[in-house]
């Protein structure tokens, strides 16, 4: 072993130019597995920071129209009360607070949870003792370890300090572990940045919806789904166990209560499908990119390793002539390809490492942990068995055939001879066809990609995204003790920030289109028989300031704008959109009908209908959505959109100034362009077509090098032949059409091969595509124009070149 590998040190070393084409093929190859992998190993295969995650499972509610629905807080006590097959379960609730009192007020999400959450998780504490299962102060606070280090300056004497929430003070109990993060689990579109901070739960130990009302009772309520509930399985019980009591609970509970429960049952998920679930299709599609590169650098370097071959066959011949077997020549040759795979493994390295900042860049918000992507030993030793695995892979076949070749005809021949044979040959026009397959599979899930993401980029979204600034604001305590009050206060913001010279229009709303959160309610008509439980209708719901439409570029189509007139006690009205009055009253005059929130609300009447938008992201079509206006129903958390007539950054210091005079400590937060907003929406799309056509670039390259390779090494078998032709007088023409008719006819056969697996990677690639056919075409005819032409260019190189051979030389050789 010591020898052969000196031996093929040696070798390649005297070889610098081969030795440098085939380490730089398959460190192309490998650096983008390492690449990917390192992706998957950070955000998929590193264990999750909690005790025995794979006992951990999320419990959900579902119905015919919603897998997945949070609970409600009378429903999470009945499966707390009756689920056995678990030993705890934590109820969690997203909440916005306010950090004041120390430096600059600040915006934190936050997250109310059950006071067993931490002891769920099994994830002991950096500082202090969180609160644990029925213990727990109605004002204690745990915070995360990034808040402490930001904020606190890692102080290690936090724990029994008091801090300021919300105008309340709350005494910290405990700082959580840098390694501990919990992701939001219904992250905003483009955006998965969990709490800051947790605090207990209200009365009877349930996540609240406001942190001002510690004594708030909500375990009678049914119909306000929006806790969060994740559980540990009891030792010995498996998920399939869970989910059958589950089941039989929420049936119980249905007929107890067919009013709110009827139709609903219950779905469990364990913790890891919750999290990655709907990455794995994503990742999947990249690592059999990556792997089709790999394989397109390992036929390159087999090919080359054949051509080497033709050099190395007298020496072959002279082993097997002194008595080596042809397995020790083979092992000896095996050697000498595992250490070109080692060397193209430690620059792939290099490539992944160099590769790092660009994909955590660009990697989506909702790939969790992206930022934590690094080569650590699990990378390192990935990459050393794939180098090896390589290297096994393209040397085999090299190899045996190399070591077959007829000893005592290569001795006769006295290494003169630049043929290897028919076989070689064949064997070498194999790969290059294997390899214009792949690249055409490659180019046809990139183009596809890229057309889909263009066209994401071009929709038209609803908004006038262009010079429109967002940020929310969530009132603190002192200004959240009535309606009237709320309402007030921001119409003092408004009518401040309106006051500014750049600002063109101003409104808010309660969720932000694209980059906000998402309302929906069920919804009544009048004069129509009310629906069966389980199957009312629903749309998007929305609470708006007058000037929100404005401010947005959303247009009113029919009826009027909510207005001053509307205010609290005078007549309940509302908007909906176009896709809503069709879907009620098509071909009709929606203007003046009525409807109502839920089963038992006020009369709404509909005084105007307002333009379509896609709320849920550029790629999901605009549905039905109802809006009411904020005079009428105030909450104290609100979205703010801006439109300046420049640069909406720059209007952002004035803003905060015109806030601050009317509250100092009212913080904003979440502050970005609609543009921002809906570049984030598109970071899934634009990551997986970025790498794909990257990885399509890398295919295209190594397939061009492989044709230009036999192409090349045909003419240097043909030197002969083509001499006495030009010495016989034949045309440049006619050389070079000879030999790009044999480079067409590989193109033309890998095309072929190519178009099969191209048809079946579209219809994996079908999920993924937006307004694009994955049986495109225009996409297929283009992608095999591109790949035959650079063939075809790559062909022509040796086939010139074949038309300057000095035939007198030639013919002496």
């Amino acid at each position: 072993m010591t020898r052969d590998l000196a031996y093929a040190l040696r070798s390649l070393k005297k070889s610098p130019g081969f030795t440098a084409v085939a380490v730089l093929t398959l460190a192309s190859g490998i650096g983008a597995n390492t690449a990917i992998f390192s992706v998957i190993n950070s955000v998929i295969l590193r264990p999750l920071p909690y005790r025995q995650p794979e006992r951990l499972l999320f419990l959900w509610s579902s119905t015919a129209s919603m897998m997945r629905e949070p609970l409600t807080p009378a429903r999470l006590v009945d499966f707390r009360d009756q689920l056995t097959s678990v030993s705890a379960i934590a109820g969690i609730s997203h909440i916005p607070l306010n950090l004041s009192g120390i430096g600059e007020p600040e915006r934190l999400d936050a997250s109310s949870v059950s006071s067993s959450f931490f002891d769920v998780l099994g994830v002991p504490a950096l500082l202090g003792d969180p609160f644990h299962g029925g213990r727990a102060d109605d004002r204690a606070v745990v915070l995360s370890y990034g808040l402490w280090a930001r904020r606190f300056g890692s102080d290690p004497g936090i724990v029994g300090r008091q801090i300021t929430l919300n105008g309340t003070p709350r005494t910290v109990v405990a700082v959580m572990p840098q390694e501990f993060e919990w992701p939001a689990i219904t992250p905003r579109p483009g955006r998965a940045a969990g709490p800051q901070l947790w605090i207990p739960g209200a009365s009877r130990d349930l996540p609240r919806t406001t942190a001002d009302r510690p004594d708030q009772d909500l375990s009678a309520n049914r119909t306000a789904g929006y806790v969060r509930a994740v559980a540990r399985l009891k030792d010995g019980v498996t998920v399939e166990q869970a989910q059958r009591e589950a089941d039989m609970i929420a049936a119980r509970i249905g007929q107890m209560h067919p009013d709110t429960d009827g139709a609903r049952g219950a779905l469990v998920v364990p913790l890891h499908t919750q999290f990655y679930g709907p990455l794995q299709r994503t990742l999947l599609i990249l690592v059999g990119a990556v792997a089709l590169v790999l394989a397109i650098a390992c036929a390159n370097v087999a090919s080359l390793l054949l051509g080497r071959g033709t050099a190395r066959r007298k020496e072959i011949a002279i082993r097997l002539a002194l008595g080596a077997t042809r397995s020790r020549v083979v092992g000896q040759m095996l050697i000498e390809s595992i250490v070109l795979a080692s060397a193209g493994g430690a620059c792939g390295l290099l490539l992944a490492w160099w590769a790092q900042s660009s994909l955590i860049a660009l990697g989506p918000p909702e790939f969790l942990r992206m930022s934590s992507v690094r080569i650590d030993f699990g990378v390192l030793t990935f990459t050393g068995v794939l180098s090896v695995a390589t290297g096994l892979l393209f040397g085999i076949l090299p190899s045996i055939q190399v070591a077959g070749e007829n000893v005592t005809r290569d001795l006769h021949d006295g290494g003169t001879r630049a043929s290897t044979g028919p076989r070689s040959t064949r064997t070498r026009e194999v790969l290059v066809i294997l390899q214009l397959a792949v690249s055409l599979i490659l180019l046809v899930g990139a183009i596809l990609l890229l057309r889909s993401f263009s066209a994401l980029v071009h929709v038209d979204t609803g908004i006038a995204t262009h010079n429109l600034l967002t940020f929310n604001m969530f009132l603190s305590a002192t200004r959240t003790t009535s309606p009237t009050q709320q309402t007030e206060f921001y119409e003092q913001v408004l009518e401040r920030i309106r006051s500014l010279p750049d600002v063109m229009a101003a409104g808010a709303a309660v969720t932000l289109p694209i980059g906000g959160d998402d309302f929906s309610a069920s919804y009544t008509i009048e004069g129509r028989a009310l629906p069966v439980v389980g199957h009312e209708p629903s749309a998007g719901y929305q609470v708006v300031t007058p000037g929100y439409f404005s401010a947005m570029g959303i247009p009113i189509i029919t009826g009027r704008d909510f207005n001053t007139s509307d205010v609290r006690g005078g007549a309940p009205v509302v908007l909906i959109n176009h896709t809503l009055a069709q879907r009620e009253w098509p071909g009709q005059d929606p203007i003046g009908r009525r409807m109502r929130v839920g089963a038992d609300g006020p009369w709404l009447t509909v005084i105007g209908v307002a333009g379509d938008i896609r709320h849920m992201g550029p790629a999901v079509p605009p549905r039905a959505e109802f809006y009411q206006p904020y005079t009428q129903r105030s909450f104290s958390f609100m979205a703010f959109v801006v439109r300046t007539r420049h640069d909406p950054a720059a209007a952002v210091s004035r803003i905060r100034s015109q806030i601050t005079q009317l509250d100092p400590t009212q913080p904003i937060a979440n502050v970005a362009t609609m543009d921002e907003h809906v570049d984030r929406a598109l970071s899934r799309p634009r990551f997986m077509s970025t790498l794909i056509a990257v990885f399509g670039a890398v295919a295209l390259g190594l397939s061009l090098v492989g044709v230009y390779g036999v192409m090349s090494y045909s003419v240097t078998q043909r030197t002969r032949e083509i001499a006495i032709r030009m010495a016989l007088g034949a045309r440049t023409a006619t050389v070079v059409g000879l030999i790009l008719s044999k480079t067409a006819r590989l193109t033309a056969v890998g095309l072929v091969v190519g178009l099969f697996g191209a048809v079946a990677l579209s219809r994996v690639l079908s999920g993924l595509l937006f307004a694009v056919r994955p049986s495109d075409l225009p996409t297929f005819f283009l992608a095999s124009l591109l790949l035959g032409a650079a063939a075809l260019a790559a062909g022509a190189v040796p086939a010139l070149r074949a038309t300057r051979i000095d035939s007198i030389e030639a013919l002496k050789m």
